[in-house]
């Protein structure tokens, strides 16, 4: 079967109940999504799982939205898109997010579980993308292939102690990694992962030398914690269009989505600790 006959056959055999249900499924994959889930982990959760997570899923955006630029394919008809959808086709962002995310969620876990939920919502996240035609099959199997790649790849780097390379080393080898991967690709969602990565690492360390924000907290605090920094995040992420829309348009987008970086590692922190929306106890110094 060729792409549009699978399309084809598989919008045959669907119904109102399986569009509803397929439309909201692809939503766990949209760049909102995972605008919320992420910084949730970084708070709640473990800020250094957080920060490696956060980079390594950056980066897979990073290199889909690179790919796509570099293969330029184009979407099936719009005749028989049953979502909204633009840009390039291959490979897709869903179904590689979705197996970098909830494959990398997985291997953190290590449980059955996990691992099976993993593989369903990577199934069913891709193959809503053939089935609402905003995606060949081929893009979806390859967007697959490369989350998989990816978590293979990154095994190794997981071993790496971020915490022993210097500050100074640090913020250097961030801006200049930021700048070559800017330079690569200024187009698509490069600026915009380019952006959100600098300010995430940036923020990251200086939180960890000048804050030591610590993420357990009881569940109101957390629910206040969620509550506060996801709506000054979403804020930030309109207020700053017109701030710095004066810039050229790639590196304007780079500069808003690096304070959103530094936001979520660094002020975001910053201001639970000044609320006091963590457990007291001992707080661990971190040399600098």
């Amino acid at each position: 079967m060729q792409g549009l006959d699978v399309i084809l056959w598989v919008q045959e055999h669907g119904n109102s109940a399986l569009t509803a249900f397929f439309r909201a499924v692809t939503n766990l994959g949209s760049v909102e999504f995972y605008m919320l889930a992420i910084p949730l982990i970084y708070w709640l959760v473990d800020k250094h799982f957080g920060l490696r997570f956060s980079v390594f899923f950056i980066f897979s955006a990073y290199l889909n939205s690179g790919l796509k630029h570099i293969f330029r394919t184009e979407r099936p008809p719009r005749e028989l898109r049953l979502v909204t959808q633009e840009g390039y086709s291959f490979p897709s962002g869903h179904a590689q997010g979705s197996t970098a995310f909830w494959g990398f969620l997985a291997l953190k876990l290590k449980t059955p579980l996990a691992y099976v939920g993993a593989a369903v919502l990577i199934f069913l996240i891709s193959f809503s993308r053939i089935y609402l035609a905003v995606h060949w099959p081929i893009d979806v199997l390859g967007g697959v292939a490369i989350g998989l790649l990816l978590l293979v790849a990154y095994s190794p780097l997981a071993q790496i102690d971020l915490l022993k390379i210097r500050l100074r080393t640090w913020i250097v080898g961030s801006i200049i990694a930021a700048a070559i991967l800017y330079l690569l690709h200024p187009a698509g969602d490069g600026p915009l992962t380019v952006g959100f990565l600098l300010g995430a690492l940036i923020g990251y360390r200086l939180e960890l030398l000048y804050i030591q924000f610590k993420e357990e907290a009881a569940p109101l605090q957390n629910l206040i914690k969620a509550v506060l920094g996801l709506a000054v995040l979403f804020l930030l992420k309109e207020a700053l269009k017109p701030v710095v829309g004066w810039l050229p348009e790639g590196f304007s987008v780079v500069v808003r989505y690096c304070l959103l970086g530094l936001w979520a590692t660094l002020g975001a922190p910053f201001v639970f600790t000044k609320l006091g929306l963590y457990k007291k106890g001992h707080r661990t110094v971190v040399p600098h």
